[in-house]
């Protein structure tokens, strides 16, 4: 039996007319039209053997009726990432889950997934997009958020996701976070 790897490059196209509203956001009209367009290639989770790439065809429709111009987004392909939101979403579920960094997630992201992301990038959505992320994750239980991410109650002021803490008017840096005992925690950080 051959166990070598051989991986595969797959490219799956979205066009425009799969995920843009039939009709104007404005007025209602149907007759629109595109005004201009351009391609995306984005990367997606891929699986051991292949590596998978979206090519996300954008397009800015007119209405000829309101001649309201518009460019509909994708969901799962957000604007200005270079990154599925399925691939983002998991980087960030193995950092705060597993407590992984972004130097292991990108290596696992290599070997399981065929996606290729350099830690920095993985590092600067931590930074970013913590904060909608756990919105998100926990929406209708926001409580279980510090349970699930193993974070720390701050005098009901907040929480620890790493080293930001949140709740606060803005993300504050934490210096250190040292367990004393009975589960009382030491937390230090610069305002």
């Amino acid at each position: 039996m051959d166990f070598s790897k051989r991986v595969k490059k797959e490219i799956v196209k979205i066009s425009a007319d799969q995920y843009a509203p039939k009709a104007c956001p404005s007025c209602g009209s149907s007759e629109i039209s595109i005004r201009t367009s351009h391609k995306r290639i984005i990367s997606e989770l891929g699986n051991i053997n292949i590596e998978l790439f979206v090519e996300l065809h954008v397009a800015t429709f007119e209405c000829k009726k309101c001649e309201i111009k518009y460019t509909p987004e994708h969901a799962d392909y957000p604007k200005g990432y270079i990154y599925s939101r399925r691939v983002i979403q998991t980087a960030l579920s193995l950092h705060f889950r597993k407590n992984l960094s972004g130097n292991k997630i990108a290596a696992q992201f290599r070997e399981y997934y065929n996606v290729q992301i350099p830690p920095k990038t993985i590092y600067s959505w931590i930074n970013d997009l913590t904060e909608e992320f756990m919105k998100s994750e926990f929406k209708a239980e926001p409580e279980k958020a510090l349970e699930a991410y193993k974070s720390l109650t701050i005098d009901g002021t907040g929480f620890s996701l790493g080293n930001k803490l949140l709740g606060k008017k803005r993300n504050v840096p934490l210096a250190s976070a040292v367990k004393l005992s009975n589960g009382i925690y030491l937390l230090t950080w610069w305002e």
